[in-house]
């Protein structure tokens, strides 16, 4: 991507316009140079057409899901997403881990592998696709799915969401678009701090 594609990017991120419909949304500055330090440096997101970040560097109580059609280049879903107890009882993520038990959420790169209705309701597994980092995510039970716990009340109220065991919880009314955009073999979810 050169810097020109970049900063257009940048500009044009959730701009309604005759390519863009009302439903995209604007990425920020960091997320759209974290998705451009990505495409050109792993194989494994070059060539998919959705790409969900997570960017834990922000707080719970901020929308700092995205999910991005690369193809199109919009952002098209921007909601509240859960992290890990083990990662820490505050808004913010400190604490990361690929280790069974340890309750908190893992970065990298992973690989939705399919669908399904658990306790949770509906849900999307995960496949960790970084030794060391997240490769456990299956074993661990790391998912995406819905949570009572994530609300736009404890966004504005409590300056906060609650926590998952580790996965990826999003509020209940999100999931079902979400699945639909990311349960698919064309696209990755990446979580980074």
């Amino acid at each position: 991507m050169n810097v020109f594609l970049l900063m257009t990017l940048l500009l044009n991120w959730g701009k309604v316009d005759a390519k863009r419909d009302e439903h995209t949304f604007l990425l920020p500055k960091i997320v759209a140079e974290k998705l451009q330090q990505m495409q050109q440096s792993d194989a494994r997101i070059r060539g998919k057409k959705i790409a969900c970040i997570v960017d834990f560097s922000r707080p719970s109580f901020e929308k700092r899901l995205y999910v991005i059609d690369l193809q199109r280049q919009v952002c098209l879903m921007n909601t509240w997403v859960a992290h890990g107890k083990g990662s820490g009882r505050s808004a913010v993520a400190e604490y990361f881990s690929n280790d069974s038990g340890s309750l908190c959420s893992s970065l990298g790169v992973f690989e939705p592998i399919g669908q399904f209705y658990g306790k949770h309701g509906l849900s999307i597994r995960l496949k960790g696709l970084d030794k060391g980092i997240n490769d456990n995510a299956v074993e661990r039970g790391i998912i995406v799915h819905a949570a009572d716990y994530i609300s736009e009340k404890n966004a504005s109220f409590y300056k906060r969401q609650g926590n998952s065991f580790g996965c990826f919880a999003v509020m209940p009314t999100m999931i079902e678009p979400l699945v639909k955009l990311v349960n698919q073999p064309d696209a990755v979810i990446v979580a980074f701090k």
